[in-house]
């Protein structure tokens, strides 16, 4: 199997999972606009996308396909968040989990020299009733299937990176929103932001900065929009080493958790 060796050369051809998606549509537009080479992959049709891809993330040869001849693989995808998804674990696990196994697997047999794995804060959730700043290096711990698929994304990314030595960056948003319409992912209008919120633009703006980064080697990076963010996580961390900051602040009263 390759093994990744360090490169200096620039990331120029991009595959994006999950690109039809409230925060896919985001991350093509903004990769498409750094980068040379986008390709989006989704369950279904992306448009506007001249290398758009219709596939299963589970699907082992849908996962060889999309990462063939690209520098970076960007994981952006997961189960749909509609009611029952998430109650029992077969759909999770198999999209979430599977899908990011095999996505490494073959980034790795491609000669894929980085990836980008979209995690989530509810990764270390179950850690917020004590721990009122919740630092990136804390043991994770969750509360339900979706954490805990998250969580399982996580030790695939570190353990390709470890064994493997390619290069990983993890963001960790919290809740994404659009910051200009005032909406959720769900269409939902937003009455007040707190920390947590995170616009689908400033995501996709730190993958950028983490594909650009010369020297990644494995990071985990929460990622937030609002300013209240550095009370409560080591975001301050994410701004040094990537260099990025957020551009669509989702402010407003800084309600709780």
């Amino acid at each position: 199997m390759h093994e990744t060796s360090p490169s200096t050369e620039p990331i120029r051809s991009v595959v994006i999972t999950g690109a039809a998606g409230f925060l896919g549509r985001a991350m093509v537009s903004v990769l498409s606009a750094a980068f040379d080479d986008v390709r989006a992959l989704d369950v279904v049709p992306v448009e506007g996308v001249a290398d758009a891809r219709v596939g299963d993330v589970s699907d082992p040869g849908v996962a060889a396909d999309a990462c063939r001849d690209r520098d970076a693989l960007v994981i952006a995808h997961m189960a749909p968040n509609r009611p029952g998804v998430y109650d029992e674990p077969a759909l999770p696990f198999d999209v979430n989990v599977k899908g990011a196994a095999l996505l490494f697997d073959q980034a790795l047999r491609c000669g894929v020299r980085r990836v980008v794995l979209i995690s989530s804060m509810g990764v270390v959730r179950g850690r917020d009733r004590s721990d009122r700043f919740l630092h990136s290096e804390h043991p994770m711990q969750t509360r339900g299937l979706y954490g805990l698929t998250k969580i399982c994304q996580e030790m695939i990314a570190e353990h390709y990176h470890r064994n493997h030595g390619l290069p990983v960056a993890v963001l960790r948003p919290a809740y994404i929103v659009d910051a200009d319409s005032g909406e959720d992912k769900y269409g939902r209008k937003l009455k007040e932001a707190n920390w947590q919120f995170t616009d689908r633009r400033d995501i996709a703006g730190a993958t950028v900065a983490a594909l650009r980064k010369p020297d990644l080697e494995y990071g985990v990076y929460p990622v937030m929009s609002h300013p209240a963010a550095t009370e409560y996580t080591d975001i301050g961390r994410t701004y040094h080493e990537l260099g990025w900051r957020p551009q669509y602040m989702v402010d407003g009263p800084r309600g709780g958790r």
